[in-house]
């Protein structure tokens, strides 16, 4: 019989565990229930997830991430390999007609062309988003200092 297996708990066991009055999971449920923290205590771990937070903003929001580098590192390996099947229909066509056909096929997929488009609007989209932003704040201070 393994604690761990519930299939092999007798009803006995099920009853120490389970029971809703004086069951395990009753008693550590009214064990977290009965904790009391003090304000110190609430202040104490409000400053320590307030600086974890900061730390982990800043290590996240800059485009030096892992993260980021993989996804361009992905992006740019699209590219690639579309602008690659496009030059292989190019240099296929003077000898053979079909299999440039077919490159050309395959680089017109709706999988390649909609994988091209998302590379591209996520290169180009977020720094037209950021412009536009910019701009946008640019036009506000303006007007704001006009008046």
């Amino acid at each position: 019989m393994s604690w761990y297996n519930p299939l092999t708990w007798s009803d006995k066991t099920s009853d120490n565990i389970l029971d809703k009055d004086n069951g395990l999971f009753a008693q550590v449920g009214s064990w977290i229930g009965n904790l009391s923290l003090t304000k110190e205590d609430v202040i104490e771990f409000n400053a320590k997830t307030v600086i974890s937070v900061q730390a982990f903003v800043k290590a996240t929001l800059g485009e030096n991430t892992e993260r980021s580098k993989a996804r361009r590192a992905i992006a740019i390996l699209w590219i690639k390999a579309e602008l690659g099947i496009i030059l292989m229909a190019c240099i296929a066509a003077p000898w053979r007609m079909d299999l440039a056909e077919f490159y050309f096929k395959v680089a017109g997929t709706g999988v390649m062309l909609a994988g091209t488009m998302a590379v591209i609007i996520f290169f180009f989209g977020s720094h037209g988003i950021a412009k536009y932003q910019a701009g946008k704040n640019e036009t506000s201070n303006h007007s704001s200092n006009a008046k």
